[in-house]
Order: structure tokens, then sequence, then C-alpha cells
């Protein structure tokens, strides 16, 4: 029983290995895979990139201050994630279009992962038509220091789509900065 423990301890310590290696933690490796991103041709892939980021993402804290110096640790509830996730650097900003209507949002610091879950399983080659990639100021004049990771724009396919992430409520995510934006 012991050796079991035992294997299973260390079969766990690798798989966390792994794990951080693909978290994007810092903004050197931020741009790296924005980059990555925008040099990927197939819609299929870059699909799967951004699935990916918003997966591993769960595993990652960003640190917030807000005007008055008050910091996650005065909220108890989201304090606990930074003692079992990694502090990052920051998490970019999504964009999901249907003709004229835009959603803005990033998942700052989920709880637990049902949100992010929800995202990805819209996120798909059936539902999305197109994706831009902002990283220039463009993206800073529209959005300020949301946009300060980059913007990812995902235009969709069918309304139904664009409903289903309405109502998720993403925009009035719990401490999210910009949830006015339309």
């Amino acid at each position: 029983m012991k050796n079991f423990l035992f294997t299973f301890l260390i079969l766990k310590s690798i798989c966390s290995l792994a794990q951080n290696e693909k978290l994007i933690l810092t903004e050197s490796a931020n741009n790296l895979w924005f980059v990555s991103l925008k040099t990927t041709e197939i819609l299929e892939e870059k699909i799967e990139l951004i699935n990916e980021r918003l997966t591993n993402d769960v595993n990652v804290y960003i640190e917030w201050s807000f005007s008055d110096r008050i910091t996650v640790s005065r909220f108890p509830k989201l304090d606990i994630i930074s003692k079992i996730r990694t502090k990052g650097f920051c998490k970019p900003l999504y964009l999901v279009k249907y003709k004229n209507s835009v959603i803005a949002f990033r998942i700052e610091n989920p709880i637990n992962s049902e949100l992010t879950d929800s995202v990805t399983e819209l996120i798909s080659k059936n539902n999305i038509c197109n994706v831009e990639i902002w990283t220039d100021d463009k993206r800073q004049a529209l959005y300020g220091t949301s946009a300060d990771c980059g913007v990812i724009m995902l235009e969709l396919k069918k309304r139904k789509v664009f409903k289903a992430f309405k109502k998720l409520n993403l925009t009035n995510w719990k401490y999210d900065e910009f949830s006015n934006y339309k």
C-alpha cells in the first residue's frame, strides 16, 4: 500500500510540473503565445489554442489591487485560489461578436472551472467563423488596460450561440473590472 501511495504521489507531482509548463505566467510567454496564435493559419488550430489557453488559465490567478488599495487577500473566497493556483501576469480579453453585437469578457479568477468549461464548449469550429487577434495599439484605444495582454475577437456564425454566451453572464462576472462594456 505504501508503494502504491508513493507511486501515486510521484505521478501527481510529474503531472503538476507538466501542467505548469503549459501555463502562461509572464508577459514574454503571453507574447509568444500570441505570436503562435497569429501565425496559425487554420481556424480549427486557432480555436484549439484558444480553448487550451482558457482551460490552462483556470490554474492561474491574477492578483488585483483596486484604487482603494484593497487586494484579493481581503476577499476570503478569492484568497483561497492564490493558495492552490500559480500567480500569473495577465489573461487576454475575449470579444464575442455576432453582427454588430459584442460581449467583452475575461475570466480572471474563477472559483471553479464550470464557467470556463461552458465557454470552451461554445468556442468550436461549428460556432466560430473568424478569429481576429489584436496586440497593437488599437486594442488599448478601445478597451484600455483591460486589453493589456491582447484581445481575441471571435466572430460567431449563429445568433443562438451569441445568446448562449449572453446567458453565461460573462460581463457581470464578480469583481470584473470592465463589467460595464457592451
